[in-house]
């Protein structure tokens, strides 16, 4: 199994927070991703883990296990924080 391989989708405290086969906690400040901030807890639950990313298929998005690793925002996020 990939050590980064994720294992157990958590929301806790306005952050998620993904488990990573090798034991690692990654996580992230929902306001990070607004559709993600803005899903009920329903749409939440329907999550596929696979080895690199999370899919949440009720909101056709996810999230990518690298890009989390490097702790920087989406990009997306960048540029309106950039605009401001």
């Amino acid at each position: 199994m990939n050590p980064n391989q994720v294992v157990k989708v958590e929301f806790r405290d306005d952050q998620i927070y993904l488990h990573l086969a090798d034991g690692r906690i990654i996580g992230n400040p929902l306001f990070w991703h607004p559709w993600l901030a803005a899903a009920t807890p329903e749409q939440c639950q329907d999550v596929e883990m696979y080895e690199l990313s999370v899919y949440f298929p009720i909101l056709d998005d996810g999230l990518d296990v690298e890009e989390m690793l490097k702790g920087i925002p989406p990009q997306v996020l960048r540029q309106v924080q950039m605009n401001e």
